[in-house]
């Protein structure tokens, strides 16, 4: 098994709870059928199917999108997916979210209410609004930051657009930043923004002129706004009340960092915007500390990955952020006081005993 296999299947439950409504993916497959492109192996590739990214009601892991959408843009040929996409499509594709922004009375509004219930349709995203600025911030979870290229231009795409329904003219940004880095011409895209775009940044965000931030939207509508926002915190509610603890989401940070040997406190707490004091904080008034957190959580991961015979002990060792195939068995002896390796032949063993016991009662 390939350490990218690897890297895929640790950090899938990290990834699982990081749930979007799919409409992005909906979107990029229209397009590839549309091309003539055959998109049922391109989503069976990423554990999709054409009836989950049609569905409305059906919210999808946003590690498949990302892949889904790098799959769409190798078989189109077409690097700038995620721009074409949020540039081409109907705004009210993200029903009621448009609506939302679009009801609100005045420009700020409408921005306070995308940071305010942005993680009801991504749960991956957070978006933010600076103080005493129009400057959004967008913070994206559970996901490896380089590899999500479309979904985080179509999201700074799609903010921009909205912001010119709202003005009702050719609004231009500010600034307009990428953490990702890009190589070639950049200029049909910066045409559409008209601004310098900026890759390699330390964040993703997009700054309009704060001179803005009073003017009425040309859209507002102040009934469908009051309905509409209590929708909005209904759903925000039901989101909360499945929301995991902050133990959970520490978990699942740390399952994706634990191949790449980065699950260390400073990081995980970046993962979920906290400082590593803070998180520490919250923890203790949970009950609980990081280092058992990742030494239980690496306890119980082992004992699974060892009942799965396609994975080498080295293979484990590695998943669980081990450098050192030794340091792995020394903590296993701590956690359990047996090596992997006789744990395993236990599990064999048990396996081929419920086999034959199977067996003789055919």
């Amino acid at each position: 098994m390939s350490r990218g296999n690897l890297v895929q299947r640790s950090s899938h439950e990290a990834a699982a709870l990081q749930a979007v409504t799919g409409v992005i993916s909906k979107l990029a497959a229209e397009r590839a059928a549309q091309a003539g492109v055959d998109i049922v192996p391109l989503l069976r590739d990423v554990g999709l199917t054409p009836d989950l990214i049609k569905d409305p009601e059906i919210r999808i892991a946003v590690e498949a999108e990302i892949e889904f959408l790098s799959a769409v843009a190798v078989a189109l040929q077409d690097d700038w997916l995620g721009f074409h996409l949020a540039r081409e499509s109907d705004l009210r594709e993200f029903c009621p979210f448009y609506y939302l922004m679009a009801s609100s009375e005045r420009f700020r509004d409408a921005f306070d209410c995308a940071a305010r219930y942005s993680q009801v349709v991504n749960g991956s995203l957070k978006i933010s609004r600076e103080p005493k600025s129009l400057t959004l911030d967008f913070a994206f979870s559970g996901i490896e930051r380089q590899k999500d290229l479309h979904q985080v231009e179509f999201w700074i795409t799609y903010m921009l657009r909205i912001g010119r329904v709202l003005s009702g003219r050719e609004l231009t940004p500010l600034s307009v930043n990428f953490v990702h880095r890009r190589e070639g011409d950049i200029a049909e895209m910066q045409r559409f923004y008209g601004s310098a775009l900026t890759f390699g940044t330390v964040k993703d965000s997009i700054a309009f002129n704060p001179a803005e931030a009073e003017a009425v939207n040309v859209t507002a509508d102040p009934f469908l706004h009051r309905f509409l926002l209590e929708y909005f915190e209904d759903s925000a509610a039901r989101s909360l009340s499945r929301r995991t603890s902050l133990r959970r989401r520490v978990e699942n940070a740390i399952t994706s960092r634990l191949p790449n040997g980065t699950a260390i406190i400073g990081n995980i707490a970046s993962d979920l915007g906290m400082s590593s004091r803070t998180l520490s904080r919250r923890l203790a008034e949970e009950g609980a500390t990081f280092s058992a957190i990742l030494d239980e959580l690496r306890s119980s991961l082992a004992n699974q990955y060892l009942q799965d015979h396609d994975l080498s002990i080295s293979q484990i060792a590695w998943l669980l952020g081990y450098t050192e195939v030794s340091s792995f068995a020394h903590a296993f002896q701590r956690w359990t006081g047996r090596s992997p390796t006789s744990v395993r032949r236990q599990i064999a063993h048990i396996s081929e005993a419920s086999e034959k016991h199977g067996a003789n009662l055919v």
